[in-house]
């Protein structure tokens, strides 16, 4: 079993944001991503800007608060 990274408040609630403006088709560049969710491989972004959740991302939300 994969180790569940603590997130502070804001950390979650950017993990939140990019899934529902994934969901959504919303554009996530004004979405501010913590060098801590990049690192830990939560978060990537691709050669325009827009960042999105790695499946490690989304293994993470659904693992709840």
């Amino acid at each position: 079993m994969a180790k569940k990274i603590r997130l502070n408040d804001e950390q979650w609630n950017t993990l939140q944001a990019l899934f529902e403006a994934h969901t959504q088709k919303l554009p996530t560049e004004a979405i501010r991503v913590s060098e801590r969710l990049r690192s830990n491989g939560l978060v990537t972004s691709d050669r325009e800007g827009s960042n999105f959740l790695t499946e490690q991302g989304l293994r993470r939300l659904s693992q709840g608060r």
